[in-house]
């Protein structure tokens, strides 16, 4: 039993957890009672039938000497070890598919319950954390669980009971050699648990460092198109490289070390205690105090114990390496997920007026970002939000969605404060289009429907009609079943704006947020991208965060934001004649475009 003490400020609250390696197995076994409960009882009459098998032999062994001919007894026991060895090859079979499916199921449980609660963690969460040590830590812990169900439950126990049996079989036959037997085994499990220890801790660590070179590698891949572009592929791979050189090769070869030594300790203990006992067996044998068949039977008995207790530090080792890996995941479960108040306030028609009240908001305890936030959309408005870098635009409008919960102040949609919203609900009525649009490895038409999964056939081409991206999608040659690509890869950037359109558009939401979505495009692309989004902007309540503030001169209100607090606030032609913050924007891009 370990005990954790497990504490975060932002995601979870303080939690004592007890963690009983046990019943983190109990916990995903109890969803299996019946087929485990069989692959048990199998896995027991597999052992009994194993444990009977060289009592038979030896037994064959005295009758052939002492009769001269052969007898009905002897080939009853010929029959009887042939059928016992039938059976015991079909009842490990049973146990072995059993065992297996029962581990692959709670594989699979296992991912599903990790992957659910990672989704369901805060979006802070997910900005902090690497996707590639997130990704390494659950598949290792999985695989593990996997293994400890498949190897430890259903197959190394059930062979420590054909060992228990051969030992009380033994204890009738002689019990001095059953003695013997008992203190190598003895022996056996204390170098296992003193030398398991040094392996864990070396074992510990390669985690963490796997974990870290894991990430990098995930990072690589993910922006491969960064790296070729910047012809940085011999850089990323040198860095790839050290961490694996440097920082991961010598703690794998310490525990490597630590588990060679752990290796000759045991098989010392087996080579020189099972010479021992086979040499007091011998002794015995010529004092006629055991027959040549019990010494048959006691060979048989050494083999039957031998194979459990050699992989015995392995699979100690495995199970403490696997339980290790398991419990760290298991520490993810208990980060807090978000609140989706799932009893909250659903309205039947919603408008799309949005109104700030006082709103701050900070980033744990570092300097507010945004400081006193007042103002009111109306709806169908469209509301431009301006300033210079880092000074909250992007925050503003993810807190519309509840990303991010204000440390102070109220916000409110149509007059019901946004806290109060079942939150799928309310994102379910927002939609965002952001500069960088991110695909899923799948077809055009699954990443449309991702906006509104229960959709037909005739909704997805209509949004991509409304996007302007339908004609295209036409001219591919398996159309809406093309496969974009990772992130999105195989598509332009234009084309990639168009989907995201298309799949705000099939949602049909009363709240848009536009993170400046045309300003990486190229002329053409800005073209249709800005038809598709004027179309999705049509009847909506709309909040651009503007760099390029020509694209918002017919914005019904802008917001400009320095250090955090609104400093302006007006129409396009009411900030110019102010000659403010606003102005010095303007000028600045306009004296920019005017020489270049």
């Amino acid at each position: 039993m370990q005990i954790y003490f497990i504490k975060d400020k932002k995601y979870h609250l303080s939690k004592m957890e007890i963690i009983d390696d046990s019943k983190i197995i109990l916990k995903y076994l109890k969803n299996y009672k019946r087929p485990s409960l069989r692959a048990l009882v199998f896995a027991v009459i597999f052992s009994v039938l194993s444990a009977i098998t060289p009592y038979v032999y030896g037994r064959l062994v005295d009758l052939v000497n002492s009769v001269p001919s052969p007898s009905f007894t002897i080939f009853a026991l010929l029959g009887i070890w042939t059928l016992t060895t039938i059976l015991s090859l079909l009842f490990r079979r049973m146990v072995s598919l059993r065992g297996g499916f029962i581990s692959i199921d709670i594989f699979c449980d296992f991912i599903y319950e990790e992957a659910s609660h990672i989704m369901n963690l805060p979006l802070g969460f997910h900005r902090e954390k690497k996707v590639g040590e997130l990704l390494s830590r659950i598949s290792r812990a999985s695989e593990s669980l996997r293994s400890i169900i498949d190897n430890i439950v259903f197959w190394i126990l059930p062979q420590f009971f054909s060992v228990f049996v051969g030992v009380v079989i033994l204890l009738f036959v002689n019990w001095q050699l059953s003695l013997g037997a008992f203190v190598v085994f003895f022996l056996s499990v204390l170098i296992t648990i003193y030398k398991t220890s040094s392996i864990l801790r070396a074992q510990n660590e390669l985690n963490k460092k796997l974990d870290k070179a894991f990430g990098r590698l995930n990072d690589s891949l993910l922006n491969i198109q960064t790296i070729k572009s910047c012809a940085a592929e011999d850089f990323q791979g040198e860095r790839i490289n050290n961490v694996y050189r440097k920082e991961v090769a010598p703690v794998f070869k310490k525990v490597f070390v630590a588990w060679e030594n752990a290796t000759l300790s045991q098989e010392l203990i087996f080579s020189l205690g099972f010479v021992g006992i086979f040499g007091y067996a011998i002794y015995l044998m010529g004092k006629n105090v055991i027959s040549t068949g019990v010494l048959v039977m006691f060979i048989g008995y050494l083999n039957l114990i031998n194979t459990p207790l050699k992989s015995l530090l392995w699979q100690w080792l495995s199970f403490q390496r696997g339980m290790t890996s398991i419990k760290r995941a298991r520490k993810l479960l208990l980060l807090k997920e978000e609140n989706y108040n799932k009893d909250g306030i659903v309205l039947e028609r919603v408008k799309g007026k949005v109104e700030f009240k006082n709103v701050y908001f900070r980033y744990s305890r570092k300097n507010y970002i945004l400081k006193d936030i007042s103002f009111l959309a109306l709806p169908g408005q469209k509301i431009a939000i301006v300033g210079g870098s880092g000074e909250g635009k992007t925050t503003l409008v993810d807190l519309i969605s509840l990303y991010f919960t204000p440390i102070k102040g109220k916000i409110f949609i149509d007059d019901v404060e946004i806290r109060k919203f079942n939150l799928s609900f309310l994102r379910k009525i927002i939609a965002s289009v952001p500069q960088e649009i991110l695909l899923f490895n799948s077809t055009i038409k699954d990443n449309i429907l991702y906006g509104k999964p229960d959709a037909s056939n005739e909704e997805v081409i209509k949004a991509a009609k409304a996007a302007h991206i339908h004609n295209f999608i036409e001219s591919l040659p398996k159309k809406y079943n093309t496969l974009v690509g990772e992130r999105g890869i195989k598509l332009s950037g234009g084309q990639k704006q168009r989907i995201s359109i298309a799949r705000a558009l099939i949602r049909d939401p009363k709240i848009l947020i536009l993170d400046e979505a045309t300003s990486s495009l190229d002329s053409e692309s800005e073209r249709l991208v800005q038809e598709a989004l004027d179309e999705l902007i049509r009847g909506r309540t709309t909040f651009i965060v503007a760099h390029r503030l020509s694209t918002i001169r017919n914005a019904d209100k802008i917001l400009v934001l320095e250090k955090g607090k609104i400093v302006e606030e007006g129409t396009h032609n009411e900030l110019i004649k102010k000659k403010g913050v606003y102005w010095r924007f303007y000028s600045l891009q306009f004296k920019v475009k005017k020489d270049s």
